[in-house]
């Protein structure tokens, strides 16, 4: 099936405030123990190798232990579609202890995004978004997995 989600064109300046916000957000998640300790994805030194070899390491450990093992797998290829915002923002806030002038920020950010569609040169009217992270966006996945 294909998916005509549109992808954010973002200005070379927004790229870099990301990234810099980017940065300090995965500081300041690493260094309060924030995420979760088996969370392998769009993390430094983890990739789907380190999730395989511990899901490996524990149905072994399971048999060994002549346990029985149930894996359970989620397709999640929409899944930065249906982020829901203001379910998000006050995660930031009571999960995460995002205050003031950051969760201002982030609110700003992820809120008030809309989307047009061109077709046949035929311009759609303007859909206001209430779920989903910017497709393209450095902090998509960060938010995501928030």
């Amino acid at each position: 099936m294909a998916n005509y989600r549109p992808v954010s064109n973002v200005t070379f300046m927004s790229k870099i405030v990301e990234r810099a916000v980017a940065k300090q957000l995965h500081r300041y998640l690493e260094v309060n123990g924030l995420l979760p300790r088996h969370q392998s994805a769009y993390r430094r030194h983890h990739s789907t190798e380190t999730a395989m070899l511990r899901v490996v390491s524990d149905v072994l450990t399971a048999a060994d232990a002549q346990q029985v093992t149930l894996l359970g797998l989620l397709d999640l290829s929409a899944a930065f579609d249906c982020v829901d915002h203001q379910l998000l923002l006050h995660r930031l806030q009571r999960d995460f202890g995002l205050t003031d002038t950051v969760l201002n920020w982030v609110t700003s950010f992820v809120t008030s995004r809309s989307q047009q569609v061109v077709c046949n040169g035929l311009l759609s009217t303007i859909q206001y978004l209430q779920f989903g992270v910017p497709q393209g966006s450095v902090l998509g996945p960060i938010f995501f997995v928030m």
